[in-house]
């Protein structure tokens, strides 16, 4: 991993649209690059879900290391405008929930 990415541990949250996902991947890590926003994630998500579930809209939600309490991610934040970085950052700090966006 270099130092301009990060591992985030991503919950897909089976309702909706996402109901019928297989719960093998229900859980994800997904390496970014820091400077990303939530349109390369959602590509990601949805190449790894397959059909039919690649033409679904992704909703992204942070939980920050420590914090029970979901902040919904805007289309253009990125990464490293939304958790800190430090030497003693590891994987199991970055963590997004995903849900199908309603439109």
């Amino acid at each position: 991993m270099s130092y301009d990415t990060i591992i985030l541990n991503c919950l897909i949250v089976p309702i909706g649209k996402l109901m019928n996902i297989p719960g093998i991947k229900v859980i994800q890590s997904i390496m970014v690059r820091k400077h990303e926003g939530s349109s390369k994630l959602e590509a990601e998500i949805q190449s790894r879900l397959g059909a039919p579930f690649n033409k679904i809209p992704l909703k992204f939600c942070i939980i920050q290391a420590g914090s029970v309490i979901e902040r919904e991610m805007e289309l253009y934040d990125q990464f490293s405008e939304i958790f800190s970085f430090d030497e003693e950052t590891k994987a199991e700090h970055f963590h997004i929930t995903v849900y199908p966006r309603s439109e």
